[in-house]
């Protein structure tokens, strides 16, 4: 295996790890809310979170982006960093203040006044992240951000969980918001000092990236926001919060799997300098980004309604359907995850805005119609075909970027993909044991034997499926590579 793609894979296995033990303290917090506050609480949080989301896209800043591809960083490119992370949480809050006596008079709920001021404040703490964290990620050392991810969501549970037993309040959920921003900003400078000073001397690094960004930004965070938006205008809050908190379970496989493994690739993309290899490595990427989110979310899709009731009780039960299709869609999400890094890493993030605004031309008449006439319906069929748009928009910018054919992409993702079919067949299968099982023990055992089965049977199939290929490099040669070595050790011993 080459020099860079084990360090991409020791990186990756330090960001998932991180990502994979902060999603259980998500889930950790997920469990023990959701048995405290009402469905309507989630929805009401989940509006102001929406709101926030939008905004902060909108000022959104790649600094850590635009940082590692320099390959020399100077004191003055990580204060210009600093400070344009200032100037921005300083805009983001004021914003948000701004706007939130629209955003009640639109929902009519004047709750959301303070709760969307309060909220401006978690951008502001994120923002003030000490910009020498980078060069750790130029070295593919990613265990400070390890440790980062457990102090933020540790912050955010223990605020949060403690809020509410006290109070009762949704409030609770907002102060956890901050909590965990708060924390990874003071813990960020103590892994990486540094003694800002405010210019803008280097604002020249940013200029190109910033402007394309900007506008990817607010495309991609308006087609993921704008069900979000419009459903509680016309569905219940109790109903919007059973959406949202389904929508939070379905993006915990993104965002335990798919969003780590982005930094470490942008750091391998922009290792590599030959052009063969740089199409090699962007195929690899998005076949291994499939093979470790694809089960997961499919698992999730099949026993999601033992997965509700176990996580966020009976009274839930709404989110299950939800939960089940939303996770389809993600799947059909992941070939695309690549693309923006690509692009990035290459200087050419006008191609991101480009897909975007595919996806936006797509999802938004869609979004607006099919929630307007069919309610939740409409929203989960209007994310689907803008998935569907996305994938082919991102290949055929690949395939102008580096070249990549149509067909090679396609096998990236549909050789893993296809290895999820034994799997399915095996949910099918034991989901309607699971389903009518009451509460307790046994449906927790039988949850976890059965979701651990259908890995092993994944891996089995996925394996079998890479043998019957010759052998490519990716990630099932570095699985394979792992093992080994234990394998030999425990025949010899």
């Amino acid at each position: 295996m080459s020099s860079v793609s084990h360090r991409t894979a020791t990186a990756s296995l330090w960001t998932i790890g991180g990502k994979l033990l902060a999603r259980m303290l998500d889930f950790v917090s997920l469990l023990v809310l959701a048995r405290l506050l009402r469905p309507e609480d989630f929805g009401l949080v989940a509006i102001a979170t929406s709101v926030l989301v939008i905004v902060e896209a909108i000022l959104d800043l790649p600094l850590n982006q635009a940082l590692i591809r320099q390959p020399a960083l100077t004191a003055r490119m990580l204060d210009t960093a600093f400070t344009l992370g200032v100037l921005r949480g300083a805009a983001i809050s004021l914003t948000m203040v701004t706007i939130s006596w629209p955003i009640a008079f639109f929902y009519g709920d004047p709750r959301l006044v303070p709760l969307v001021a309060t909220l401006s404040i978690a951008p502001t703490m994120r923002s003030l992240i000490s910009p020498r964290m980078v060069l750790f990620m130029q070295r593919f050392d990613f265990k400070r951000e390890f440790a980062l991810d457990i102090i933020t969501k540790a912050a955010t549970l223990l605020f949060a969980v403690s809020v509410v037993l006290t109070t009762g309040s949704y409030w609770g959920l907002a102060i956890g918001a901050i909590a965990g921003p708060f924390a990874a900003a003071i813990t960020s400078y103590v892994f990486a000092p540094m003694r800002p000073h405010l210019t803008l001397s280097e604002w020249s690094r940013f200029q190109d990236m910033i402007g394309w960004n900007t506008v990817s930004q607010i495309l991609s965070s308006i087609n993921w926001q704008l069900d979000r938006l419009l459903l509680p205008r016309f569905t219940s809050l109790s109903m919007f919060g059973a959406f949202s908190v389904a929508d939070n379970l379905a993006g915990i496989p993104h965002q335990t799997f798919v969003g780590p493994l982005m930094r470490p690739l942008m750091a391998a993309f922009s290792s590599v300098e030959e052009h063969r290899k740089l199409v090699a490595a962007y195929l690899k990427a998005t076949s291994a980004i499939t093979l470790v989110a694809a089960p997961v979310l499919l698992i999730i899709a099949f026993l999601a309604e033992p997965i509700v009731r176990i996580t966020v009780g009976e009274n839930w039960s709404l989110a299950a359907p939800i939960l089940r299709w939303l996770c389809v869609v993600s799947v059909m999400g992941l070939p695309s995850t690549m693309m923006p890094a690509l692009a990035m890493v290459l200087d050419n993030t006008r191609y991101v805005a480009f897909r975007m605004l595919v996806e936006f031309a797509v999802r938004a008449p869609l979004t607006l119609v099919g929630i307007a006439y069919f309610g939740l319906v409409g929203a989960i069929v209007a994310r689907l075909m803008a998935m569907f748009v996305a994938y082919a928009a991102s290949m055929v910018i690949a395939k102008r970027l580096i070249g990549a054919t149509w067909g090679a992409q396609l096998h990236a993702f549909v050789r893993p993909l296809a290895a999820t079919l034994p799997m399915i067949g095996f949910l099918a299968c034991v989901e309607p044991m699971l389903a009518p099982m009451p509460v307790g023990l046994n449906l927790i055992a039988g949850l976890t034997l059965c979701g651990g089965a259908a890995l092993l049977i994944f891996w089995a199939g996925a394996l079998l499926l890479w043998q019957l290929a010759e052998k490519p490099d990716g990630l099932e040669a570095i699985v394979v590579q792992k093992l080994s070595p234990r394998r030999k050790k425990a025949i010899t011993s």
